[in-house]
């Protein structure tokens, strides 16, 4: 009888040797498919603060262009330059606005339709927008990457007293070095100015 127990317990041993062998596996595997959901989360929210750092650039663009507007008066004639960092300038000749609906300027989306109504309407070329009311603005990045961006504007007169409704937006177009391309839809912001 005790040779029976004895062999009872060695079989009992080797068993508990192959199944902690198997949970071991197992753990690493359920492991390595928890380290591969972190690596692509990872992946994603860095593409996602990206995007997120152009749309905020695009919206200080458009920031920017309304502030130099509004800050000057509708009878003007001091033109407003803006130089970016790849050394191009960039002038502002008129702060002039025409009459609604078309207002001067980048020509604004009129189908009632469209989730850009009364925004600007990028469908047309750059070429196709006025001198002095469009420009493709580069802005660039410590790594030495640089992203361009188009920015537009309209000046509309609102009344005869010279209060207007200025429309900026800006989107972004090419990017180059280590800033990537991730698409965003244009920022489109508006203000109302008087002199």
């Amino acid at each position: 009888m005790n040779h029976v127990r004895k062999r009872v317990g060695v079989f009992k041993r080797q068993s508990e040797r192959g199944t902690s062998l198997i949970e071991l596996m197992i753990a690493m595997l359920v492991l390595a498919v928890g380290l591969g959901a972190l690596t692509t989360l990872f992946v994603a929210s860095m593409a996602t603060d990206n995007r997120n750092s152009k749309d905020t650039s695009a919206t200080l663009l458009a920031q920017k262009v309304i502030e130099e507007l509004s800050a000057q008066s509708t009878n003007s004639t001091l033109a407003i330059t803006l130089t970016d960092c790849a050394g191009n300038s960039w002038t502002i000749p008129s702060t002039q606005g025409a009459a609604a609906p078309n207002g001067q300027g980048a020509p604004l989306a009129t189908n009632a339709g469209s989730p850009y109504y009364g925004g600007i309407d990028f469908n047309q070329p750059i070429g196709a927008v006025p001198a002095g009311f469009g420009m493709q603005y580069v802005d660039c990045n410590q790594n030495g990457g640089q992203t361009t961006y188009d920015v537009r504007w309209n000046v509309m007169s609102v009344t005869a007293n010279s209060t207007r409704l200025i429309t900026a937006s800006a989107r972004q177009l090419a990017t180059t070095g280590n800033s990537g391309l991730y698409f965003a839809v244009p920022v489109t912001l508006r203000t109302v100015g008087g002199s």
